[in-house]
């Protein structure tokens, strides 16, 4: 039947250049239904494929200018990537107005196409673009719309193909997404399957027309190998029966033979061959092991009985069979992870009772297996149960995980679900950090991981697995064969002509789509891994014996609430009985089979999500949970900005290894006696647990070093297990790939920092797996290389800070014992530890097993016939001398640096790390002499060892306290002749952070350019990440205002109505505020993030890769489970920045993003010139013949980088970046406040300062705002501090010796000082202003008071004179009244009479008048011109402290008053530049050796 989903489509919106599709969704929609072989719709196709012009020829390729697309480093000039602003981001503030991103809502929608319910699926797109359409129209692709069109061709009792066709027309009318080679593939593929080969034709003629290749169309991933296979019979068909679509049909079989030739030429395979995987290893294959003649036969290792180690012997049985070769092997290896464990499982229960099984499994896996079948029996039920409430949407919380829970196999599920559980508990790698760890063994708790924990990555590993599945089905020959070409190219060498290379990179953007992929809501993720261990709490049992009792089963794990920190956690931890089967393994790596190393050339990476490993696509990043910096990665990729990043990860990862047999079966030897020799640890831990002191009970100090000491031994256990766990890794793959070939495939961090992916073997590993492993290729020694064959062997006894001729001195010196070594590298003797024996000289060495690789390569190449033509296979080293020292001198050109750090010429390498210690001795020494007691303690007992550390991290960051730690550990190694430690454990901490203090001083005293730099860095990320933009600045200044404005009319209009005994209902509210109606909640959390910084600090490498630091606060989020209430970390939700780190950090990222870029301009030139190459950071490897050839690509590579103006860069980056962005500071203005006492001195208790009344809104807000983006920092306020708005400065000063001090000046005629250039003469001449001021007011009121009260007193006499007079009876002399002299003259000349009294008391009140206005001008009062003198503590704190002493000190009479506001941000001037000439780098003999 037809879908019931209608759809409204308008003629007119049909586009003409698509009649095919017009025509036939017509007739389909008429008909209801698609009639094949229709002589009306084929005679139609017919005449159109033959109207049509097919543009079957294959574009013409862009030319390149060789020069310029070669070009490495990213020209200045270059525009930089810009970052997402979430107040603009539609998809972040979806979330927040929904709670979830748009694509966990269309993960619903794929979820219901995945159990078969097309109908709602459609119906959920068409409801979200109708519900969110500007969210749809920017985050939604053509990817949803493919899964769509495969759900219709998928759907049951039949395909919905009439539907498919519909849909394919309304997709690009009604929602403009253009289809893609996936879209036409999906199409074509349906119509053949479903026999409707003229439908086909038209689409892909269609297809054709639109620019897309059937090249581009097999290599889709919705395309099976039976799909390809019908669709190649359909074109034999056409081709046999000489159709009108010939020449189409002739094309597509040339195609699909093209394809096939060339995966046959590669794999070796046959064409017919329909899949290259295979069942799963049993454990009865194991005895069909086979070897090839010569090859390495398996030795028994005494490996250790923990589920990691089980885990992975499992997985590497399918090397030892040697039936499979080369890629086939390698897509097995990637396969049989889980299914190889279920299978295991699965024999284990059915042969329980089986005695030899029970001899060849062991307890831990027997105990696990039993788990299952109950396991998986709950997780059923479950399923069912989700399953009813998916058909009657009846249990909605259990249809909202439901939908998910059903999408993996139960036994799969519950196989993930044990052997996570496993890991996690037998690692102790669920607990979140260092110190909660060793808060749990300090509280003696039991152990386990977190609740949070555990079920996050349950969950994870889940999803993981759900997604490796659906692409396992998505997957063809034609799409592997297209990886193993690239692949095949990248090993040519072709890939790394960077224009080749852009080329395909754009070709593989064009003919390859993204997938959708699903995402789990928080809530999903949450419960699914819940429920999960819920089930395993209840199913999993473990037999346990007590004293005097039978066997009984009890709960393998428990779940209980312990308190860490103040805080409540969730435990899961295993039973006493389990606990004792890890052997308290605490080995935090566990295995994961899809990482091991590969068996053939890594996929290269084409772009950020393709390359590595052949069956699975994941980012080239390491990133940590958070879309921020996957969608900056994606949209650097698209854009083309990371091919010379990525040409650096195909250049690591095309390095052959091989592993190194005599130094294997040496490292074999010492794990199975079980000592501990050259950093193999023991196989049990021997020291001796701490005895309790007789006055434990008394004593506190005895009782506090007793706790230290029997923590510092229990940490010693645990950490001997872990190294034990962590050898045995690494041994078990060694001895696994022993006859293979390795490559491993490389991805890097958000610096640019590379990494191999496979994370228990590697190159980067300890000193046993890097003298495990060797080149798998070999090139002749050479004279020169068998000189560097011997500066490399004297560098691993720690002699690199020798010249080259006394490196090789010593060892033609140390000839015998070499040879020797090399010879019997463990003799008998001393492996069983007989009286006697002698310790082998190599093990003295500071790598030893590196030191007895080049031993033996050594001795066989002077005894080889020739050794200038023996072929050697070693990896010779070149390190730098503390690379961050070495980019900093460089950036600064510091000579005194460069020299320091072996970038200068020089007779003989300059050691670093001895400097420091030379001049903090000198410290040390000094306060030794003042008495201070930690320097008695540590003078002469400082070693180079001691400080190394600390130098080498410090230019990456190290905190102070990061530092002590380092210290303490080195100080607890230093041991006297007795072997009894040299510095009590009470003490280590105080002396240590004396030291670090110590350290960091010698560093900036030696160091001063690089502190200068690096101090430029840490304040410009301070600025960046305390800013904000300055539209979003205004937003917020308006949206507060128009808050503050709707509150005051609210309140007016509650308050008129309770006046009136009336209430306002719900419409009223919301139009007297608006912001209180639909979308509140996200406005509300927009208010919030305001008040709170949200810039990251980010810049361009000079390779062009845009880097962000991820550092921020994360949002919290509560979800409540069956097994308890989860806290877990929202990273869709914005957050604030975390400022303190982003600071810190900044300078370290910076310096490890530039050794990062010279490593990757290295590694391809070192690639084009045919060497083979391998990198540790700053450590770069190659063969020695080729070691000159690498040593000059290294020099050149790093002149050439730096003489691009690196620091300049970055701050016209900063000022572009940046440009509109505001930042908060901190201003005190200087202010004055005059009154006087009657006598004339100053009224200190009237100095009182309060916010002006007519301060405006805006810039009230603006203050607010400021200050709260500066809290939000945890900034320090500098030398004045305080917390309020306006602080009033409470200095006690001397009023009488400042009055005296104070004198009246010509306010008509001053000059102004300018403050910029006369800070205390502008404030001084500020206080004479006011002084002259507060005086000139005080006169005129005294002089207007005093008018005043003459006028009224002669008004007053007169009138009493006149009327006196006017009586009929004269007055006596006595009582006369009195007048003035003026009123007595003019009432004597009868100028004042009755009838004139009136006017004349006018007259009087007129000239008081103008005499008080004159007032003004004889006292001047008003100061029209700026007085305003405003300092920024960030700006000028210098100016700031002398401002404040001279108040203090009562040379100033005014107050400082504190304020806060945004200022445009900028950036101070970079430091000078010394006069280092970077071109000393080519000719310094030591600058990488």
């Amino acid at each position: 039947m037809m879908s019931q989903l209608a759809f409204k489509v308008s003629q007119s919106s049909v586009r003409l250049l698509r009649p095919s599709a017009r025509i036939v969704t017509r007739a389909a929609v008429g008909s209801g239904r698609l009639q094949n072989g229709s002589l009306q719709t084929t005679r139609f196709l017919s005449q159109h494929a033959k109207l049509q012009s097919l543009q079957l020829a294959e574009a013409p390729k862009p030319e390149f200018n060789y020069y310029e697309e070669n070009m490495l480093l990213v020209s200045p000039s270059n525009s930089f990537l810009p970052l997402n602003d979430y107040r603009k981001d539609t998809e972040q503030l979806h979330y927040m107005h929904t709670g979830k991103t748009v694509t966990e809502q269309l993960s619903v929608m794929q979820s219901c196409l995945f159990n078969g319910n097309t109908e709602q699926a459609q119906r959920i797109l068409v409801g979200m673009y109708q519900l969110y359409p500007q969210a749809m129209q920017e985050v939604v692709d053509v990817a949803i719309h493919n899964e769509i069109l495969s759900g219709l061709f998928r759907a049951k009792p039949r395909p919905l193909v009439s539907e498919a066709l519909q849909w394919y027309d309304v997709m690009e009318n009604q929602y403009a997404i253009e289809p893609n080679s996936n879209t036409f593939a999906v199409l074509i593929g349906g119509f053949v399957n479903n026999g409707m080969q003229n439908v086909a034709l038209a689409l892909m003629q269609e297809m054709l027309r639109n620019g897309y290749t059937i090249h581009g169309m097999l290599l889709s991933s919705y395309l099976s190998d039976e799909d390809i296979r019908k669709i190649e019979n359909m074109a034999k068909d056409v081709v046999n029966k000489g159709e009108d679509n010939v020449e189409l049909a002739s094309m597509l079989l040339g195609e699909v033979k093209s394809a096939e030739d060339n995966i046959s030429a590669i794999t070796g395979d046959s064409a017919e061959q329909e899949s290259v995987e295979h069942a799963p290893v049993t454990l009865d294959e194991l005895a069909g092991i086979s070897n090839k003649p010569g090859a390495y036969e398996r030795q028994q290792l005494n490996s250790t009985n923990v589920a990691g180690i089980m885990q992975l012997k499992s997985t590497l049985e399918s090397l030892y069979l040697n039936e499979l070769h080369g890629y086939n092997l390698q897509v097995r290896l990637e396969n049989d992870t889980y299914d190889a464990a279920l299978a295991r499982y699965r024999e284990i229960n059915e042969k329980r009772n089986d005695p030899l099984l029970s001899a060849n499994t062991s307890a831990l896996r027997r105990l696990s297996a039993s788990w299952l079948p109950k396991l998986e029996s709950m997780i059923e039920e479950e399923q069912q149960r989700c399953q009813v409430a998916m058909e009657g949407h009846s249990d909605k919380d259990r249809l909202k995980y439901g939908r998910y829970f059903v999408q993996l196999d139960a036994s799969k599920m519950a196989t993930v679900t044990i052997l996570e559980t496993l890991r996690l508990n037998a690692t102790s790698n669920g607990l979140h950090s260092q110190s909660e760890r060793q808060n749990l063994l300090n509280q003696k708790a039991s152990g386990g991981v977190f609740a949070s924990t555990l079920v996050t990555k349950l969950s994870k590993a889940i999803h993981n697995e759900i997604r490796f599945e659906q692409m396992k089905k998505r997957t063809n020959r034609h799409v592997f064969g297209h990886r193993l070409s690239l692949a095949r190219l990248a090993t040519s060498g072709k890939l790394f002509n960077m224009a080749v290379r852009r080329a395909k990179m754009r070709e593989h953007r064009e003919h390859s789509a993204d997938l959708f992929l699903d995402e789990w809501g928080l809530d999903t993720r949450i419960r699914i891994g819940s429920l999960l261990v819920s089930m395993l709490l209840e199913s999993a049992r473990i037999p346990e014996r007590r004293d005097g009792e039978a066997e009984h089963m009890v709960p393998a794990f428990h779940h209980k609430l312990e308190f860490l920190n103040g805080r409540r956690h969730g435990l899961v931890y295993p039973s006493s009985t389990l606990r004792e089967l890890f052997k308290s393994d605490s080995s935090s790596h566990a295995v994961t089979a899809r990482h091991l190393p590969m068996l053939v050339p890594p996929r290269p990476w084409m772009t950020y999500n393709s390359g590595g490993y052949l069956t699975r696509d994941e980012p080239c990043m390491r990133i940590n949970d958070g879309s921020e910096q996957l969608r900056l990665l994606k949209h650097a990729s698209n854009e083309d900005r990371l091919s010379t990043v990525l040409a650096g990860l195909d250049a690591l990862g095309m390095t052959r290894w091989a592993i190194n047999r005599p130094v294997f079966e040496a490292i074999r030897k010492v794990w199975n006696a079980g000592r501990e020799i050259a950093e193999i640890p023991a196989s049990t831990y021997n020291e001796p647990e701490p005895v309790k002191p007789a006055d434990y009970d008394e004593n506190p100090k005895a009782r506090i070093k007793h706790h230290l000491e029997t923590r510092e031994w229990m940490n010693g256990r645990a950490n001997q297990h872990s190294q034990r766990c962590d050898c045995n890794y690494k041994i078990e793959i060694a001895q696994a790939f022993m006859n293979h070939p390795m490559y491993f495939p490389h991805n890097m961090d958000f610096r640019g920092r590379a990494y191999p992916i496979p994370p228990h073997f590697n190159h980067l590993g300890n000193d046993m797996c890097r003298g495990l492993l060797t080149f798998h290729e070999g090139r002749p020694l050479t004279e020169r290389g068998m000189h560097w064959l011997k500066i490399h062997l004297a560098n691993l006894f720690g002699k690199d800070k020798m010249s080259h001729d006394e490196r090789i001195a010593f060892v033609e010196e140390n000839k015998a014992k070499i040879m020797a070594a090399a010879d019997d590298p463990i003799p008998a003797a001393f492996l069983n530890d007989e009286p006697g024996a002698v310790r082998p000289w190599w093990l003295d060495a500071d790598s030893p097993w590196q030191a007895l690789a080049a031993c033996i390569e050594y001795t066989d190449a002077v005894r080889s016939p020739d050794p200038a033509a023996y072929i050697s296979h070693l990896h010779i080293h070149q390190d730098g001398t503390c690379n961050g020292l070495q980019h900093y001198a460089a950036m600064g050109r510091d000579s005194k640096g460069a020299h320091e750090v072996n970038l200068a010429t020089s007779d003989r390498p300059q050691d670093v790390y001895s400097g420091i210690l030379r001049v903090a001795e000198r410290y040390v020494n000094e306060d030794a002499e003042l008495g201070v007691e930690e320097a008695l303690q540590l003078k002469n007992r400082l070693t180079r060892k001691i400080v190394k550390q600390t130098v080498m991290t410090n230019v990456y960051g190290v905190t102070l306290m990061g530092a002590k730690e380092q210290i303490i550990a080195r100080l607890r190694e230093v041991k006297d002749e007795n072997g009894a430690h040299v510095f009590d454990i009470m003490n280590l901490s105080k002396l240590a952070l004396y030291l670090a203090k110590k350290i960091f001083a010698s560093l900036g005293e030696m160091f001063t350019q690089a502190q200068e730099t690096q101090n430029w860095l840490n304040e410009s990320a301070r600025r960046i990440s305390s800013s904000m933009t300055r539209a979003a600045l205004a937003d917020t200044i308006k949206m507060a205002a128009d808050a503050r404005k709707s509150s005051a009319r609210l309140r007016t209009a509650v308050k008129q109505a309770k006046a009136a005994g009336e209430t306002l209902d719900c419409d009223e509210v919301l139009e007297l505020w608006p912001d209180l109606g639909p979308g509140a909640m996200r406005r509300k959390r927009l208010d919030t993030l305001a008040d709170k910084p949200m810039t990251p600090v980010a810049w361009t490498t000079p390779l062009g890769m845009t880097v962000l630091q991820p550092y921020r606060k994360m949002v919290t989020r509560r979800v409540a489970t069956n097994l308890q209430n989860i806290n877990v970390h929202d990273v869709n939700m914005p957050a604030q920045i975390n400022s303190q780190k982003q600071k810190t950090a900044f300078p370290p990222n910076f310096v490890h993003s530039l050794d990062a870029s010279h490593m990757v301009l290295s590694a391809i030139e070192c690639k084009v010139a045919g060497l083979v190459f391998a990198s540790v950071h700053d450590s770069y490897w190659t063969h020695a013949c080729d070691v000159d050839k690498m040593n000059s690509i290294l020099r050149e590579q790093f002149v050439k980088m730096h003489k691009q103006p690196i620091m300049a860069n970055v701050k016209a980056e900063f000022e572009q970046r940046y440009s509109d962005h505001m930042v908060p500071i901190v201003v005190w203005d200087y202010v004055n406040s005059f009154s006087f006492e009657k006598n004339g001195e100053l009224k200190g208790s009237q100095r009182r300062l309060s916010k002006s009344g007519h301060e405006k809104q805006a810039e009230q807000i603006e203050a607010d705002l400021a200050r709260k983006h500066i809290e939000s920092c945890d900034e320090t306020e500098g030398v004045l501090g305080g917390t309020d708005d306006l602080v009033q400065m409470q200095i006690e000063v001397n009023d009488q010796k400042l009055a005296e001090s104070m004198e009246v000046v010509d306010l008509t005629s001053i000059e102004l000082i300018d403050p910029a250039q006369d800070l205390f003469g502008a404030a001084r001449q500020a206080d004479l202003i006011a002084y002259t001021q507060s005086v000139n007011g005080n006169r005129i009121k005294d002089e207007r008071r005093a008018l005043m009260k003459t006028y009224r007193e002669r008004v007053s006499q007169l009138r009493k004179y006149m009327t006196q007079m006017a009586k009929k009876t004269a007055p006596s002399e006595e009582d006369k009244i009195k007048l003035c002299a003026a009123e007595q003259a003019a009432v004597d000349s009868k100028q004042v009479t009755q009838g004139t009294l009136v006017k004349y008391i006018e007259n009087l009140k007129a000239e008081r008048d103008t005499l008080i206005d004159g007032l003004d001008a004889k006292y001047p009062v008003k100061f029209d011109r700026s007085l305003a003198i405003s300092i920024s503590q960030r700006d000028d704190k210098e100016q700031l402290e002398q401002l404040e002493t001279l108040i203090k000190q009562g040379k100033l009479a005014g107050r400082l008053v504190k304020g806060h506001k945004f200022t445009e941000l900028t950036f101070d001037d970079l430091p000078v530049q010394g006069d280092f000439d970077i071109n000393q780098v080519l000719r310094s003999p030591y600058f990488f050796s």
